[in-house]
């Protein structure tokens, strides 16, 4: 009887072993971003931010002067919902120009860095490379060019 259980617990370290062997070989690279960083140091974000708010002044004010124009309560409701939708749909849009500016910068970097994954930080507890000082600098590469086309 001894002989067998033996054999198990060998044959199960030698599983783990393996497991463990081969999870090793992986070579994963993994880099992490962090967004808040790119919102506050990238110009290129800082001025869709700044188009953001312009609209909404701009939908402010247009909404004010419907208040000031005597209209019925029914018509300021229907406008004020108007702007509402318009001010979603605009601030969607420019979200994902930004959001789609930063994962073409993040895909150059990865392909050429190597890097397999890219995650927002506070995803990976550790072990990930920042890259986010990277992607800003190719962001505020890639406005000075298309600012001169």
């Amino acid at each position: 009887m001894k002989q067998p259980m033996w054999k198990k617990l060998a044959c199960m370290g030698l599983i783990v072993t393996a497991a463990i062997v081969s999870g090793c070989g992986s070579g994963e690279k993994v880099a992490v971003v962090n967004y808040q960083t790119i919102a506050m140091k990238s110009p290129k974000v800082k001025a869709i931010e700044a188009q953001i708010e312009t609209k909404n002044n701009e939908i402010a004010s247009r909404l004010e002067a419907a208040q000031k124009q005597g209209l019925s309560q029914d018509e300021l409701q229907s406008k004020f919902a108007e702007a509402q939708q318009e001010q979603a749909i605009f601030m969607q849009s420019k979200q994902n120009q930004v959001e789609s500016m930063v994962s073409a910068q993040c895909q150059k970097i990865a392909k050429d860095k190597g890097y397999t994954i890219v995650l927002r930080n506070g995803m990976v507890p550790y072990g990930a490379t920042d890259i986010t000082d990277e992607v800003i600098a190719g962001l505020n590469q890639g406005s000075s060019s298309s600012e001169t086309k």
